[in-house]
C-alpha cells in the first residue's frame, strides 16, 4: 500500500515537476534571451542615436551617460523583461491577481533608470560615488568598482521592488537575504561588464552615437550575454 501509494505520487509529481523546470528556464533565460538579441538587433539593424530624432526614444537616445554607457540600455531590456514573466509565470487563478499591478512595476524599473533623462538614478548614483572618490584621491582602479557597485545596489533594489510586486508577494527572512545578496553580486558583475568598453577600451565603436559594424555588433551582443548570464543562472536556481 504504501508503495503504490509513493509510484502514485511520484506519477503525479513528474508533470508538476517538468512543468516547474520549464517555468524555471523560461524565466532565467528568456529575459537573458530577449536582452542579447535586443543588442544584435540594435547592431545589426545600424540603430544610433541620429536615426532616433523624432522617434519617442530621442529623449534617451542623447547625453553623457548613454554615450558613456552605451551597453546599459540592454540590462534595462532585461529587468523590463523579467518583470513582465514574473507577473505571467507560474499560470493559474494568482495570475490575475499579478497582472492588474505589473504596470506599477515595469514604471519602478523604468523610472530608476530612465528617469529623468538616460541613466536615472541608477547611473547617476554610480557616478556621484565613483567620481566623489575619485575625487578623494581614490584610485580609478578602486572607484569605478565601487561606483559600479552602488549602480548594482540601486538597480537591484528597484528591480527587487518591482519582483515583490510583480509577484504579488514579497519573500523575507534569512534565505531570502542570502539570494538577494547573490543577485546583488550578480548585478555588481553585470555593471562592471556593461563599463567595460569605456574603462578598457573594448570594440563596440562610438555606439549609439553612430552605427555599430557587424564585428562591433557581435562584440556588443557577447559582452551583453556575458554580463546578465550570472544573474540569468541564479534565477534558474532559485525558481524566482
Amino acid at each position: 500500500m504504501t508503495a503504490t501509494a509513493a509510484e502514485t505520487r511520484a506519477r503525479l509529481a513528474g508533470p508538476v515537476a517538468a512543468r516547474d523546470g520549464g517555468a524555471r528556464a523560461v524565466l532565467a533565460l528568456l529575459p537573458l534571451a530577449v536582452a542579447t538579441l535586443a543588442a544584435l538587433a540594435a547592431g545589426l539593424a545600424g540603430v544610433h542615436a541620429r536615426g532616433l530624432i523624432g522617434t519617442p526614444l530621442e529623449p534617451f537616445a542623447f547625453g553623457y551617460f548613454v554615450e558613456r554607457f552605451p551597453l546599459a540600455p540592454f540590462l534595462v531590456v532585461y529587468a523590463a523583461a523579467r518583470v513582465v514573466l514574473l507577473a505571467v509565470i507560474p499560470p493559474g487563478p494568482s495570475r490575475f491577481l499579478r497582472l492588474p499591478p505589473l504596470p506599477v512595476a515595469l514604471a519602478l524599473v523604468l523610472a530608476a533608470s530612465l528617469w529623468p533623462t538616460f541613466g536615472g538614478l541608477v547611473i547617476r548614483a554610480a557616478y556621484f560615488t565613483g567620481g566623489m572618490a575619485f575625487l578623494q584621491g581614490t584610485p580609478l582602479p578602486i572607484a569605478y568598482p565601487v561606483g559600479a557597485l552602488v549602480s548594482a545596489g540601486v538597480f537591484a533594489a528597484a528591480l527587487g521592488l518591482a519582483a515583490w510586486i510583480a509577484r504579488a508577494r514579497a519573500t523575507l527572512g534569512l534565505r531570502a537575504a542570502l539570494g538577494g545578496l547573490t543577485r546583488l553580486v550578480a548585478l555588481w558583475f553585470a555593471a562592471l561588464v556593461v563599463a567595460a568598453p569605456t574603462a578598457l577600451g573594448l570594440p563596440v565603436g562610438d555606439w549609439p552615437t553612430w552605427p555599430l559594424t557587424a564585428p562591433q555588433s557581435l562584440a556588443a551582443t557577447a559582452l551583453v550575454a556575458l554580463a546578465l548570464l550570472p544573474h540569468a543562472a541564479i534565477v534558474w536556481r532559485s525558481g524566482r
